[in-house]
């Protein structure tokens, strides 16, 4: 993720966050409300069976002529405050706060009314201890004081056997609420995934079935953005067409007269004028035609059940009676080497596509040089490559010279920079690929042009 994604709001990011902050709330608060309720449980359930000895030796507390004491038998007493997990400690005192019995360090107990029992917490001798206190109807204060273990255990059992399900259940709705987010924004994902299989020239509106209630809105006023750039990428694409083809005419008659004229006895000064004015009418004339095959290749339709099925082979045999006579009087080797290769395509188009290939490779192709083309597949992709023996096409400039008007610096070849924009929209239109590279690291150019094949060699459809 780029640094300007991170950025961005994110609402799968804010749903999450907000799901998982509120399962995190409320599980803290059921942590904390089962804690609080685990001690009350464990402190109920002790509390009252630490009273019961307190009752007793209470109970047995008397005074006569040797004073105050607890009437019952040391093994007795020591049975009461036995217990195999805790310490428990007893203390008895007199109304005045002398120690009749028990541990003389046990902490006193406040706020004691007389006949009510109290419990508290403390420490004994750097110990944790609960204690139970009553004041017994005859003034004595009974204590009975025992350390915490039991407790602390069963909270936390009851700590365990209540969060652990709460927790799992949490995950769970982490999990759920994570797929359920995901399942609700897939619409989002498909609305995305359709605009990026689009190339630059596909303006068909979003389908209002890949659009939800909620994004509604913003598909409809895409689709207006798209109906505007259609509309206005339709009249460049006609005021194009129209100029380019008012132009033809013109400068065909141009020429035709310039040429009457060169065949004529002129002085030598008129005689270079007219070629220097015969030789911009054609630059003109090939521009002119250059652009109304632009339009038309930027017009043409898009689905592959609009086009008919093309020999690949055929378009090729076909160049080569077009193209012989340039290259010879060029002094150019011009050679074929035809496989097979059907595809679903413009029969128009894709000769104007071999047209500009094999005439830029004869333009930038010095005389002695050799050009090839060649044709076949290759598994399930059928091709056509044009090579030459010219300079060839420096790695950085290979994705902008299918630019419009591009040209590399220095170049001294003739031309106008749209033999090879009009090969990409005609390849994009095909949903084909453009490789530009060399020759088999032998210099000079080598493009090569893939299309998806038609299985089979059946004749191309008349």
């Amino acid at each position: 993720m780029s640094e300007e994604d991170g950025q961005r709001s994110s609402i799968r990011r804010r749903l999450l966050a907000f799901l998982i902050s509120s399962l995190l709330l409320v599980v803290s608060a059921a942590a904390v409300v089962t804690y609080w309720a685990a001690i009350k449980s464990a402190n109920d359930a002790y509390d009252r069976s630490l009273l019961d000895p307190v009752f007793d030796i209470a109970d047995n507390v008397s005074v006569d002529a040797g004073g105050a004491h607890v009437d019952l038998p040391q093994k007795a007493l020591e049975a009461l405050v036995f217990d195999q997990v805790d310490r428990v400690i007893f203390q008895v005192r007199s109304a005045s706060g002398a120690i009749v019995n028990g541990v003389d360090d046990l902490p006193p107990a406040t706020g004691i009314a007389m006949g009510q029992p109290v419990f508290f917490d403390a420490t004994y001798r750097g110990e944790k201890i609960r204690v139970a206190a009553l004041q017994a109807r005859n003034g004595f204060v009974v204590q009975v004081g025992e350390t915490l273990h039991k407790r602390n255990r069963l909270i936390g059992e009851m700590l365990l056997a209540e969060l652990v399900p709460t927790l799992l259940i949490a995950l769970g709705s982490i999990a759920f609420a994570w797929l359920g987010v995901t399942h609700g924004l897939r619409p989002l994902e498909q609305v995305r995934a359709e605009l990026l299989r689009r190339t630059s020239r596909d303006l068909r509106p979003i389908p209002d079935s890949l659009a939800p209630v909620e994004i509604a809105p913003v598909v409809t006023a895409f689709n207006q953005l798209l109906d505007h750039l259609r509309d206005a990428t339709t009249m460049q694409q006609r005021f194009l067409a129209n100029a380019a083809h008012q132009l033809r005419t013109p400068l065909a008659g141009l020429q035709l007269h310039l040429e009457l004229l060169l065949r004529r006895e002129v002085p030598a000064e008129m005689r270079a004028e007219l070629e220097r004015m015969h030789g911009a009418t054609v630059r003109a004339s090939r521009l002119a035609n250059q652009l109304l095959a632009l339009a038309k290749a930027e017009s043409s339709p898009k689905e592959t059940g609009a086009f008919q099925r093309v020999d690949l082979k055929a378009v090729a045999g076909a160049a080569a009676h077009d193209w012989a006579a340039k290259a010879m009087a060029g002094d150019i080797d011009l050679g074929f080497s035809l496989e097979p290769a059907v595809i679903r395509g413009d029969p128009l188009l894709l000769p104007e596509l071999l047209d500009n290939l094999i005439d830029n490779a004869l333009r930038y192709t010095p005389a002695g040089g050799m050009v090839t083309v060649t044709t076949g597949c290759e598994g399930e992709v059928a091709y056509l490559a044009v090579e030459d023996t010219g300079p060839g096409i420096p790695a950085a400039e290979r994705s902008k010279v299918v630019e419009r008007f591009y040209r590399i610096a220095g170049t001294s070849a003739e031309g106008s920079g749209l033999g090879l924009a009009i090969v990409q929209e005609v390849v994009d239109g095909h949903g084909g690929t453009l490789e530009i590279g060399e020759r088999d690291g032998q210099g000079g150019a080598r493009i090569r042009v893939l299309f998806p094949r038609v299985a089979g060699s059946e004749a191309p459809e008349a």
